[in-house]
């Protein structure tokens, strides 16, 4: 007898229902830790009190070390140079590259200012 075609697996039903299993388990599971251990109450916030240290969420802190060391007008302009460069980037490099070793200038200073941001980040969580 023929053996029955073996069907591929195409992503609808086949991997549509997998991943909404996974999605409904994942808001399962969250949804049961967030009613078993509910978050705690604070102190209700006094819009006529102003805190003794103001600081920005993780993801700032780089900028706001920058604030402290430069004038600021250059600390503001900076975020808006760097997301001008980011943007004008695929314009400026527009030669075909295939490799990684082609590539190496922009990963150089993407890896500096990476590193520089990382720095700047500790700076500012330690010099409070």
């Amino acid at each position: 007898m023929e053996e029955a075609k073996q069907r591929k697996p195409t992503f609808y039903p086949d991997q549509f229902f997998t991943e909404m299993i996974i999605f409904l388990f994942i808001i399962g599971v969250v949804v049961t830790f967030s009613v078993i251990l509910p978050i705690g109450y604070e102190e209700e916030a006094n819009p006529l009190v102003t805190p003794s240290t103001i600081n920005p969420e993780w993801y700032f802190l780089w900028l706001f070390q920058v604030m402290k060391l430069v004038p600021p007008t250059i600390g503001v302009l900076v975020p808006f140079v760097l997301l001008g460069i980011l943007i004008l980037l695929p314009f400026i490099d527009t030669k075909e590259i295939h490799t990684f070793r082609e590539h190496r200038w922009f990963i150089w200073v993407g890896v500096l200012a990476l590193v520089i941001i990382f720095i700047l980040s500790i700076w500012a969580t330690l010099g409070e």
